[in-house]
C-alpha cells in the first residue's frame, strides 16, 4: 500500500511543486509540438493505467479459457511451502513436475488455497491435474480442479477517468500560472507536462512488472536469459531439461536498487550433442549472495532458440 501511495504521490503530486519556477520560453511551433507530446505521453499513461487495473479479469478469462481448452497433465507434488494459515485454509506453494507439451519434464511453482486442509490434497508424493495452455503462452498452465478467483478495485476504473481529468486540470492550472500573456509558450522539454508522464510511464511499467507475480503460476528456476513472461511460458510448455554447468560467477559492479548485479557462465550439451557455453547477468539480492555456487545445475531450455534458457543450482547429494 505504501509502495502505491508512493507513486500517486510522484505522479500527481510532485509536478505540482514545479508550477512556481520560472519558465522557459520556446517559439510557438515548438510549445504546440511539446503540447501534443504531453498529451500522447499522458493518454500512453492512461493505457497502462487501463492494463494494470484490468490484468486481474484479464488472468481470470486466461485461466478458465486453459481449463476448457487445454491439454490435461498430471503433475506430482515435489515440494509444498506454507504461504498463509488461518482457521478455513492454507495457502500454499507448491512445486511441480510434469510432461509439458513437448513431452519433457518441466518444474514450476503453482499457488493454491487449500479450502479442504483435512483431506491432505496438496502433499509432497500427491499428484494433482493441470491444464496445458496449447493457444499462446501465459498463463503456461492452470489447475484443473477448483476456482480461480481474484479481486478487482471498484478504484480501479476511477484511476482512469482521475488520469485524464487530471491531465486536463494539470495543464489548465499550469497554464494560468505561467503563461504570463505568452500562451503556451511556457511549455518546453524540461517542462513538468513533459517529464510528469515519463515518469509516471516508468512506474507504471515497474508494476505491471511487479503484477506478473501475482498469478498462480511462478518461475522454479531463479537464473534467466530473458525478460518476457511470454518466453517464461514458451519453456515451461516447450522447453527441454538438461544436466548443465556453472562454470563461473563474479559481480559486475553493477548495482540496481542497491542488489548487485552478478555475470554467469553456463554450460549444457543439448539434445542434439551440441555443448554450448552461455553468459547470462542477473541481479541478485544481496540476503541470496551467500547461496551461489559454481557447479552442477539444471538448465531449461528452448530448442528453437537456445540462448532462452532458465537454470537452478542443484544441491550437493
Amino acid at each position: 500500500m505504501m509502495f502505491i501511495l508512493l507513486i500517486f504521490f510522484f505522479m500527481y503530486v510532485f509536478p505540482i511543486f514545479f508550477l512556481y519556477i520560472p519558465a522557459i520560453r520556446t517559439t510557438p511551433i515548438v510549445a504546440t509540438i511539446l503540447l501534443v507530446v504531453g498529451v500522447v505521453l499522458y493518454l500512453v499513461q492512461t493505457f497502462m493505467i487501463y492494463k494494470l487495473v484490468t490484468r486481474p479479469q484479464k488472468l481470470l478469462t486466461q485461466h478458465e479459457d486453459i481449463r476448457y481448452s487445454g491439454q490435461l497433465v498430471h503433475a506430482e507434488i515435489l515440494n509444498e511451502e506454507v504461504i498463509q494459515e488461518n482457521s478455513n485454509e492454507i495457502s500454499k506453494r507448491l512445486l511441480v513436475k510434469f510432461l509439458n507439451l513437448a513431452g519433457n519434464p518441466v518444474k514450476s511453482y503453482v499457488k493454491v488455497v487449500d479450502s479442504k486442509p483435512h483431506e491432505h490434497r496438496f502433499e509432497r508424493g500427491k499428484t494433482i491435474d493441470l491444464k496445458l495452455n496449447k493457444n499462446g503462452f501465459q498463463p503456461p498452465f492452470t489447475l484443473n480442479d477448483g476456482e480461480y478467483e481474484t479481486k478487482t478495485s471498484p478504484f480501479a476504473s476511477v484511476w482512469i477517468i482521475f488520469n485524464i481529468v487530471y491531465m486536463i486540470g494539470f495543464f489548465i492550472v499550469t497554464y494560468y500560472v505561467q503563461n504570463d500573456g505568452y500562451g503556451w509558450r511556457f511549455l518546453s522539454p524540461v517542462t513538468s507536462w513533459i517529464w510528469a508522464p515519463i515518469s509516471g510511464i516508468i512506474l507504471l511499467r515497474i508494476l505491471l512488472k511487479l503484477s506478473s507475480s501475482f498469478d498462480i503460476v511462478m518461475r522454479y528456476h531463479p537464473l534467466i536469459s530473458f525478460n518476457s513472461e511470454e518466453e517464461f511460458g514458451e519453456l515451461l510448455l516447450y522447453g527441454k531439461t538438461v544436466e548443465g554447468e556453472i562454470l563461473s560467477y563474479s559481480q559486475t559492479g553493477l548495482h540496481v536498487n542497491e542488489q548487485p548485479q552478478v555475470l554467469f557462465s553456463i554450460q549444457y550439451v543439448t539434445d542434439e550433442g551440441k555443448k554450448l557455453t552461455k553468459r547470462i547477468k542477473n541481479v541478485i539480492s544481496l540476503t541470496e549472495l551467500h547461496e551461489l555456487k559454481k557447479g552442477k545445475a539444471e538448465i531449461i531450455y528452448l530448442p528453437r532458440d537456445t540462448d532462452i534458457f532458465m537454470v537452478q543450482f542443484i544441491e550437493d547429494e
